[in-house]
C-alpha cells in the first residue's frame, strides 16, 4: 500500500495542472460520422467509432506540445483496453501555437457483446450484411439525434485526461466528454 501511495505521489508532483498552461475547447465537426465495424466472422457489429474533436492552444509564450491522452470509460465494459481514444493534429505537428489547431480523432467503443447497444443498431447491422460491408458511416448529428439513449445510458460520464509536454515538465487536463450537447471547454 505504502508503494501505491509514493508512486502516485510522485507521479502528480511530476505532473501539473495544464489549465492556465494551455487552452482546450471540444468542437463538433458535423462532417464527421459515427462508423461501425463488424466482427471479423460478421455475426455481430464489433465496435462504434465516436469521433471526438478539440481545438488546443497554449496560454504562455514557451514550447509545448501534445503528447497523448488517457480516455476513462463510464461503462468499463465497452473499454477497447489502451488505445480507447486517438487523437491527432490535423496538421500532422503535435506542438502547440498561440492560435487554436486542431486535433481529431475517434473512441472506440467494443459494442459486440451489449445486447441493448446491438438491438438498437440491428437495422445498420442487416444492411451492412444485405450489402456485404463491413463498415457503414451514420451523419454524427443524425446519430446524436436517434441515438441519443444509447448515448445517455452507456457514453455520457466518459472523460479524457490530455497530456501535454514542456521540455521535461509534463501537464495533464482532464475533462468530461461532451456527447451532442453543451461541449465543454476550459477557458
Amino acid at each position: 500500500m505504502k508503494i501505491l501511495y509514493v508512486s502516485t505521489l510522485m507521479l502528480l508532483a511530476g505532473c501539473m495542472s495544464g489549465k492556465d498552461i494551455v487552452a482546450v475547447r471540444q468542437v463538433k465537426r458535423p462532417d464527421k460520422a459515427v462508423i461501425l465495424r463488424l466482427c471479423d466472422d460478421k455475426t455481430a457489429i464489433h465496435s462504434l467509432l465516436y469521433p471526438l474533436s478539440y481545438e488546443m492552444k497554449k496560454n504562455k509564450d514557451m514550447d509545448i506540445r501534445y503528447l497523448d491522452n488517457t480516455f476513462m470509460f463510464h461503462d468499463i465494459r465497452l473499454s477497447s483496453g489502451t488505445g480507447g481514444c486517438y487523437l491527432a493534429p490535423q496538421d500532422g505537428n503535435k506542438n502547440l501555437s498561440q492560435s487554436y489547431k486542431n486535433f481529431d480523432g475517434v473512441i472506440k467503443y467494443i459494442i459486440e457483446d451489449n445486447g441493448a447497444i446491438k438491438e438498437r443498431l440491428d437495422k445498420y447491422y442487416k444492411k451492412m450484411l444485405s450489402e456485404r460491408k463491413d463498415t457503414a458511416h451514420i451523419p454524427l448529428e443524425y446519430f446524436d439525434d436517434k441515438f441519443n439513449d444509447v448515448i445517455k445510458n452507456f457514453f455520457d460520464g466518459d472523460s479524457i485526461c490530455l497530456h501535454f509536454r514542456k521540455s521535461k515538465e509534463l501537464y495533464n487536463i482532464p475533462l468530461k466528454v461532451s456527447f451532442g450537447q453543451k461541449l465543454l471547454s476550459t477557458e
